[in-house]
């Protein structure tokens, strides 16, 4: 309609800017993703041209898929009961019904593809460098504090998505690859350091994408053969390290046989019935509490009465830090711990393995949340443990409504009766949905749902392989492994993360039944 008032093509340059601002705005905040996705929407109704959008629409797997999803959520509202719960679903996922259909239905030039991509990557590198000045001048502070822009987990998502988009254009732009070299090895690194275990997931399933992908650029059987043995050894070295790494330990805890007092002739405190852990010592044993106020106060000028900027007792912190230490929380661990121990309790560090450096880190807290699990811990601050625990009720709810699921709104509800049922353990607060996007699927719309959903992304990464397209083994994948540990499509930066690239990659990478005819403008 613009095109016609104007003279010259105007609904073009504004489909490009609305790309752009979703592109560049993705990794910075919501309101320039919702300006994003209402400036698409209201370019393809205003330029009206509906037969067209039809003609790209009808040969498009995506555009397919997206109306299947939105279909189920419109079915599923027949059966529900939380309708306000229902309608702030959809709301949430309208960038998924918007973002695709729009850039599929009205393709801009292949020409600004890379464009989009390069300023994704500038969004990236700004954001990754004012979170990394934050992460240098607090070193103390949560490692979630470090994402200042959003979510750490899916701001992980992005980063490794910068990874596999800079490994592209390094492969693309040879004029410029040093620059997309540097930003490759720059989002590794950052992903490396920022400690979040669902972006190293994400960097292992794109590696073995990339893996795939390059092998199968090479031509001779022997080199090919060569390269994948060498892979799967490394494959099943790296799982055995696993295994071996994160086996808890078989020692029996004879609780027992627990001395009664300290070797001052102070009464010990142990509640053996709390099993609490860190890095596999028992937190609530060994704690003689006038020993450990009086050798503090001769070391620390704080109070143990004092609180953190968490809000935590400096006192627990002591206790907990001590216990990770493997030390009794009496006047002998107190007079073992070091200056610089004593300084991290200060600054409300509760583990020694809190100390560590990136994978280290997380490695050691993982191994701490298995054995939690192994000795049937107190999930509730365990991210592995509640997630064992938002699975069992998935599953639980899935086995009473497996066939239609419970409806667009009343998921939370049905996730709320489950923990009843099941009789968890998770403090109410913590009574979340299944953080896996396939089982969240089964719970709301049924079999069928979680079949189309499984059957769509596998289709994705299928077609990826056989035709070689980088891009969509490697998105594929990072949505995949999202999916498989978080509700990536109830929050607004992972559905629009999800959108945006599946509508590009999909449409400039031709995810088609057949080849459109107005492909040669891609």
């Amino acid at each position: 309609m613009l095109d016609r008032l104007l003279g010259f093509k105007i609904h073009d340059y504004l489909q490009v800017l609305g790309i752009l601002i979703l592109a560049f705005g993705l990794p910075m905040n919501k309101v320039l993703m919702s300006i994003g996705t209402i400036w698409l929407a209201s370019n393809l109704l205003l330029k009206a041209d509906l037969k067209s959008y039809w003609n790209r629409w009808k040969p498009s797997v995506v555009f397919w898929f997206i109306l299947a999803v939105l279909a189920f959520h419109i079915l599923g509202l027949s059966y529900t009961q939380d309708f306000g719960y229902a309608f702030k679903d959809l709301n949430t996922k309208l960038p998924l019904f918007v973002i695709p259909i729009a850039i599929i239905g009205y393709p801009i030039e292949k020409r600004y593809f890379n464009l989009i991509l390069i300023v994704f990557l500038s969004s990236l590198l700004i954001t990754s460098g004012i979170n990394f000045y934050y992460m240098i001048f607090h070193p103390w502070e949560d490692y979630r504090t470090f994402s200042l822009f959003g979510s750490h987990i899916r701001y992980a998502l992005l980063i490794v998505t910068g990874v596999l988009v800079a490994l592209y254009l390094f492969l693309q732009k040879k004029k410029f690859s040093i620059i997309f070299l540097l930003c490759l090895i720059w989002f590794i690194i950052y992903t490396v350091l920022s400690q979040v275990l669902s972006g190293y997931i994400a960097l292992s399933f794109l590696s073995l994408g990339i893996f795939i992908y390059f092998i199968r650029q090479i031509s001779s059987r022997f080199k090919k053969t060569i390269g994948i043995s060498l892979f799967l050894i490394t494959i099943i070295c790296g799982v055995w390290f696993l295994y071996a790494y994160l086996s808890p330990d078989n020692r029996e805890l004879t609780f027992g046989e627990l001395p009664k007092k300290t070797e001052y002739g102070n009464i010990y405190y142990h509640d053996t019935t709390v099993l609490w852990y860190e890095n596999g010592h028992h937190v609530q044993s060994f704690i003689a509490g006038d020993e450990l106020t009086e050798e503090w106060s001769k070391r620390s000028k704080t109070s143990l009465k004092d609180t953190t900027s968490d809000g935590y007792l400096l006192r627990d912190i002591l206790i907990r830090y001590m216990t990770s230490k493997g030390l009794t929380k009496d006047k002998n661990g107190m007079q073992s711990m070091e200056a610089k121990d004593i300084q991290n309790v200060e600054n409300g560090i509760a583990s020694i393995a809190h100390t560590y450096d990136g994978i280290h880190r997380q490695m050691h807290q993982l191994k701490n949340e298995v054995f939690h699990y192994s000795v049937n811990g107190d999930p509730d601050g365990n991210s592995l443990l509640q997630r064992i625990e938002h699975w069992r009720a998935a599953i639980h709810i899935i086995e009473n409504n497996w066939l239609f699921g419970v409806g667009t709104g009343d998921l939370q509800n049905a996730f709320d009766w489950s923990y009843e049922n099941i009789d968890t353990r998770l403090d109410k607060e913590n009574w979340n949905r299944a953080h896996n996007q396939f089982l969240t699927f089964w719970v709301a719309f049924g079999v069928f749902g979680f079949i189309i959903f499984c059957v769509f992304w596998l289709g994705l990464f299928v077609f990826g392989l056989r035709n070689n397209k980088l891009l969509i083994i490697g998105f594929s994948l990072i949505a995949i492994s999202s999916f498989l540990s978080e509700d990536t499509l109830e929050t607004q930066q992972g559905v629009t993360f999800i959108a945006l690239f599946l509508g590009l990659f999909s449409l400039y990478q031709n995810f088609f039944f057949q080849k459109d005819k107005d492909s040669k403008k891609l």
